[in-house]
């Protein structure tokens, strides 16, 4: 698992149920995007099954379920639609490949199951197939069914040392100190970063966009951030693309009251838009009125 940054507690508590072969039917790991936890559960579902990590999506034992693309329209679904989790009950109640082996899966962003895929999945929780290991994964599991977080075995993912990041970079050439520094404990943002220059460039101007709103006026905030809302074939991929955006607002925020350049009272104001508009981006409500309050809050 050398691929793994950091969790070393996790790691030690999963090579001990796989040791004694008490593993449960089914885990959610939740915590910050990019912190690790898909890298984690495929290298575990790689050590259950017995097979290379880099062979690991040919074993016919393994399932991954994840946001998938209509491939009559081209564009990004916006949930996990019950036929996938269906499909991956059938599997799972297969016969495994090896004898006396296991199956494995894994739902990525298990919040964004559709009503129907929540409780597709929740019967088979309930009764769940011997020798079946669910893994899923989740920024949020309060966004999950109540019912099936009580199903689930709950492991939570914290950031990781700045100083494992780092060591972990070592050799990778361009500013490791800055890309750390910037990741705020998320290995996966880092490795992103320093394998794709052009993706923390991204970043840095999203930074810079943010800085550059305070003290504006509301004509030209709102042409700052005219291309946010650019991306009109993929309505999924745009409301992504603003999810990490914003994401990126909420930490500016916090450095921003630290320099003293928000007040408290506009920082709790601005920081509770930026939450609420996170939170109803999933619910389909209009972009561009949820970023126009945020602006309206901007000093």
């Amino acid at each position: 698992m050398s691929d793994i940054i950091g969790h070393e507690r996790i790691l030690q508590f999963f090579d001990s149920v796989i040791e004694h072969d008490n593993l449960s039917h089914a885990y959610c790991f939740t915590g910050p995007g990019s912190v690790g936890k898909r890298t984690v559960a495929k290298s575990l579902a790689a050590k259950i099954l017995n097979v290379d990590r880099e062979k690991l999506n040919t074993s016919l034992d393994f399932s991954l379920v994840e946001r998938a693309v209509n491939e009559k329209t081209g564009k990004t679904r916006k949930d996990i639609s019950i036929e996938q989790i269906r499909n991956l009950i059938s599997v799972l109640f297969q016969s495994s490949f090896v004898k006396d082996g296991y199956k494995v899966a894994i739902v990525d962003e298990a919040d964004i199951m559709s009503v129907g895929a929540s409780n597709a999945l929740l019967k088979t929780l309930e009764e769940p197939k011997k020798k079946t290991v669910l893994f899923l994964i989740t920024n949020d599991e309060s966004k999950l069914l109540s019912t099936i977080q009580s199903r689930c075995q709950m492991i939570h993912f914290s950031p990781v040392s700045e100083k494992e990041i780092q060591e972990s970079l070592e050799g990778k050439g361009g500013d490791v100190e800055e890309i750390v520094a910037h990741a705020h404990g998320l290995p996966g943002k880092a490795i992103l970063w320093s394998n794709n220059k052009e993706s923390f460039g991204e970043y840095k101007n999203e930074v810079i966009r943010f800085q550059s709103l305070l003290g504006k006026n509301f004509y030209e905030k709102l042409k700052s951030v005219e291309d946010l809302f650019g991306d009109k074939t993929d309505h999924i991929l745009a409301r992504s693309k603003l999810q990490e955006a914003l994401n990126i607002w909420q930490v500016e925020l916090h450095n921003s009251i630290k320099q003293k350049k928000v007040d408290a009272e506009h920082f709790c104001k601005i920081s509770d838009h930026i939450k609420q508009a996170r939170t109803l981006l999933a619910k389909n409500v209009h972009p561009r009125l949820l970023i126009e309050h945020i602006l309206l809050q901007l000093p």
